[in-house]
């Protein structure tokens, strides 16, 4: 059996591992001259595609945007990035340009002598295992994104 020291300074260098990992595979940037493939493996798959006139040719080329970095990347005829546009994205609107919804609150779940205790006793390994799946997607994709935690007695 592992000393717990040794087991604790283990978990440590792991969790200094993702955050390092995360920290530095998330410059990405988007460039002129870059293939549309790569342009896809720096942000992800575009949120919208469309067609428009290429602004150097006058022929007909392929827009990528993608709403949460702000950015539009126009492919040339040759697959290549030929311009690249910052896009501001208003407030309350999602890609199909419809509003989003706002829900209402969701209403306090009641106390629960037993569950409530047992769910704030569970919440920092809850968190640390969504952390973990975090990095670990940050590691195997590339698309690092913070978790969303939601609190310790929510479903």
């Amino acid at each position: 059996m592992m000393p717990v020291r040794t087991l604790v300074s283990c978990l440590l260098c792991l969790l200094a591992l993702v955050v390092l990992s995360c920290s530095a595979s998330s410059d990405a940037s988007l460039q002129a001259g870059m293939t549309a493939d790569q342009a896809v493996a720096a942000f992800g798959q575009p949120d919208l595609k469309d067609s428009v006139t290429d602004p150097q040719r006058g022929t007909s080329a392929t827009r990528y945007v993608w709403l949460k970095p702000g950015k539009a990347a126009i492919i040339g005829s040759d697959n290549r990035v030929a311009s690249v546009q910052d896009v501001a994205v208003a407030a309350g609107i999602t890609a199909g340009s419809t509003r989003i919804e706002e829900r209402p609150a969701p209403r306090p779940r009641p106390f629960d002598p037993i569950e409530t205790p047992l769910n704030y006793v569970a919440y920092p390994f809850k968190v640390a295992v969504i952390y973990f799946a975090s990095g670990f997607n940050c590691v195997a994709t590339g698309q690092c994104q913070w978790p969303i935690l939601r609190g310790p007695n929510s479903v």
